[in-house]
């Protein structure tokens, strides 16, 4: 594991596409300083009415159990019919490897690109294969 800089820069944007579906953008470290911004902004895209999130994790240098905590507790918090996708955990292989070492690789739904992220949570079949 590659030494981490200390005071990673932590950044999250949303984006509300068509309504129901929202794109959040993180980058830098998904730790305990980071984790309540990010539950905060899951948790109120879901209040206001998101049914299908996709999360960007390509910029993410860093997760810890409390990020992942935040992220199974949202998928769990989901309306019926709710789908919460992940997009570019595998661009960093330290964070892709803690979401194999503790499992949740196969509890997520987990795609290379934005593109593969948002056809799944819209239904697309071809996102499937």
């Amino acid at each position: 594991m590659k030494d981490r800089p200390s005071g990673a820069k932590f950044a999250i944007s949303r984006r509300d596409l068509e309504p129901g579906t929202t794109v959040v953008a993180v980058a830098g470290e998904l730790d305990l300083a980071s984790a309540p911004n990010l539950k905060w902004t899951l948790n109120d895209s879901i209040s206001k009415g998101a049914r299908r999130l996709v999360l960007d994790m390509s910029p993410v240098t860093f997760i810890d159990s409390t990020a992942l905590g935040v992220l199974v507790g949202v998928q769990r918090n989901l309306r019926v019919g709710g789908r919460l996708a992940l997009a570019g955990a595998d661009t960093d292989p330290d964070v892709l490897n803690i979401f194999e070492l503790t499992g949740l690789d196969s509890t997520f739904d987990m795609f290379s690109t934005i593109d593969e992220a948002l056809a799944w949570v819209r239904g697309s079949e071809a996102a499937a294969g």
